[in-house]
């Protein structure tokens, strides 16, 4: 059944407290048909002198008839933002409880670089938010500029899933970059694909709730210092900084194919085995082709079997490649510092 458009006693009796707290309705930003109610954006002053002023604007919407979402977003003068949102059975107790969470809390930023992150504010116990309840933030995705690009990284794929990481630069940026960039980092990252638009790539995240955020934190931190030191000096000290890490990646790249060819040279030797019909080894030889393809399909991220390229030093005398006179897609540098054209 399509909801009722909001009537006026209604937008009344919802903005009463928010209008207590000094929030005023913006009547021509909000959607009556949509049971939406806007918010006109305040300032929060900085803690201190370093820190920016954030544009705080709020934005009330009810889903259900007994349910409300309301969504804190906080605008950087960088121009990234931070989103906080809550749902729960009674606005107030949402203002309440959002207005408690730290609005500099949502960024970290250094001279070089800043981030933003973005959290759904949900009860510890799962239930709806309600004032007696305790509360927990979750990540949603955090956002990063730093030295030209932007981070992106998307945490809530999936229960057990490895959060999404995209690297995008400015329009008409072109900047090269490694494949191992980021897997350089450790084991929990992986290695960059060139898209169509700027990079992807993955980074598992440890743990369940509360514990899988505080990983993403860290990580989103890690990742944007790591991005922020390599830019900050030429590409020759790239392969002088990370080569073992470098061959780290090579190594943990090759574990798919090395597992591949120790099967197949493994094979043969089966036959010089004296085992007895019910022994156990002797069962989970015999059926360790299904249970390989059980495990295969079970996995959270498909292996990809590849002989990966050795790492080289990187040719390029900038991370930003000349536009070709030509036209066309800026050279990309591949594992090994070679560069290809896309």
């Amino acid at each position: 059944m399509t909801a009722q458009p909001l009537t006026h006693h209604e937008i009344m009796t919802l903005v009463e407290p928010f209008t207590r707290r000094g929030r005023h309705v913006d009547l021509a930003a909000s959607e009556r048909m949509e049971r939406r109610l806007a918010f006109k954006p305040i300032e929060h002053a900085a803690p201190h002198p370093s820190a920016p002023i954030l544009r705080d604007t709020l934005l009330l919407e009810q889903p259900r008839e007994d349910r409300y979402r309301l969504t804190r977003s906080l605008a950087h003068p960088s121009g990234l933002v931070a989103t906080l949102v809550g749902e729960g059975s009674t606005p107030e107790v949402l203002l309440t409880k959002i207005e408690a969470i730290d609005p500099h809390r949502q960024f970290r930023a250094q001279s070089n670089w800043v981030i933003a992150r973005s959290y759904r504010l949900e009860a510890a116990s799962g239930a709806p938010i309600d004032a007696a309840t305790p509360t927990r933030l979750i990540m949603l995705q955090g956002a990063a500029q730093v030295d030209g690009l932007t981070l992106t990284m998307k945490v809530q794929t999936g229960r057990g899933m490895p959060a999404d990481l995209h690297l995008d630069a400015a329009e008409g940026d072109e900047i090269v970059l490694p494949e191992d960039m980021l897997a350089v980092i450790g084991w929990d990252w992986r290695r960059l694909a060139r898209m169509k638009q700027g990079w992807r790539s993955t980074v598992r995240l440890r743990g369940n709730e509360p514990d899988r955020s505080r990983d993403a934190e860290v990580k989103l931190t890690r990742t944007v210092e790591h991005l922020a030191e390599t830019l900050a000096q030429p590409p020759s000290r790239y392969h002088e900084r990370l080569t073992l890490a470098r061959w780290n990646v090579v190594f943990r790249r090759a574990i798919p194919l090395l597992i591949g060819v120790g099967l197949i040279l493994g094979a043969p030797a089966v036959q010089f085995l004296e085992l007895s019909d019910d022994s156990l080894i002797r069962m989970l030889i015999f059926h360790s082709p299904p249970l390989l393809m059980i495990l295969f399909f079970s996995m959270r991220e498909m292996p990809r079997i590849e002989i990966p390229p050795f790492p080289k030093p990187l040719a390029a005398e900038a991370w930003r490649a000349p536009k070709h006179p030509l036209g066309g897609t800026a050279p990309h540098l591949g594992a090994s510092g070679t560069e290809t054209v896309s």
